[in-house]
């Protein structure tokens, strides 16, 4: 994972670095120079060595990093994006799903999918409980549901994009989100007014029953998900749209955005923290 971050550092971006850090030095070595020439009689070994001062200065300014985060003035709260676990974040999660809440593994939930791990890691592969706490925290959306006759596999009762069920105990919550609708091909498909819109009704879901607590949420709309949105700008409607919902009304004191490690390829870190620089006020 290190030498992934480590090549993640752009050239482009170390070059311009280590010019303007090369810039800086000159700027205060070329009067100095005036005032004591006997000081400054260093060749083209002294030039090449402030060059490469200046190139070991730009690679330490953009080392590798597992996080950047940036505090919003209004309200009082933390924006982390990091690499990581989900499952190994404390306070409380969220957990992306399709409009059905499906929690079979295998063809229909993948095991190593954000659900299949929340199955077995949470639940440890007991999905009678999973489906029974689901199907209570659903009570209150059932005038909203519509049965899908044509799946063949899972569940049937397709809920509106958005709906968000709150499973786990008050210090650990578990925001069940509903995302993108499940075909009967069994691949998920959400569009980014889909992602935006549930993330706007997940924000309301915690800001009700979170108590404030931190939340960690993943990259939602990634991988078996169609939405046909690179995982930067998903990260980036999560933070759009934890920022709106904040300037409305307090969410929560810190948001957390976890990038598994497999991930790193397909999303820029430097980028990300430039983004919270212009988002974060």
């Amino acid at each position: 994972m290190f030498f992934k971050l480590l090549t993640s550092i752009k050239l482009k971006k170390l070059g311009a670095t280590s010019v303007s850090i090369f810039g800086v030095i000159w700027l205060f070595l070329e009067p100095a120079g005036l005032l004591l020439p006997e000081w400054f009689k260093w060749g083209w070994w002294g030039y090449g060595g402030l060059i490469f001062l200046s190139l070991l200065i730009a690679i330490a300014l953009n080392f590798p990093r597992f996080s950047v985060f940036r505090s919003l003035s209004s309200p009082n709260a933390t924006i982390e994006i990091k690499i990581g676990d989900l499952f190994d974040e404390p306070g409380h999660l969220v957990i992306g799903t399709n409009d059905v809440f499906d929690t079979e593994l295998g063809e229909v939930i993948k095991p190593s999918s954000v659900q299949g791990q929340f199955l077995t890691g949470v639940y440890h592969g007991d999905q009678k409980r999973l489906d029974a706490e689901i199907d209570i925290a659903l009570e209150p959306f059932k005038a909203d549901k519509k049965r899908e006759p044509n799946k063949k596999k899972g569940k049937f009762w397709r809920y509106p994009i958005g709906t968000t069920l709150v499973l786990g105990s008050p210090d650990r919550r578990f925001f069940l989100n509903a995302y993108g609708f499940i075909g009967n091909d069994l691949k998920v498909k959400a569009t980014a007014d889909d992602i935006w819109y549930s993330l706007s009704c997940l924000w309301e879901k915690v800001r009700l029953k979170g108590h404030g607590l931190e939340v960690t949420i993943p990259i939602i709309g990634s991988d078996l998900a169609r939405t046909n949105l690179p995982r930067m700008t998903l990260m980036k409607l999560i933070v759009i749209s934890f920022i709106a919902a904040s300037k409305k009304d307090f969410v929560t004191k810190k948001l957390t955005v976890v990038i598994h490690p497999k991930d790193l390829d397909s999303v820029d870190l430097y980028a990300l923290e430039d983004f919270l620089d212009s988002t974060c006020f």
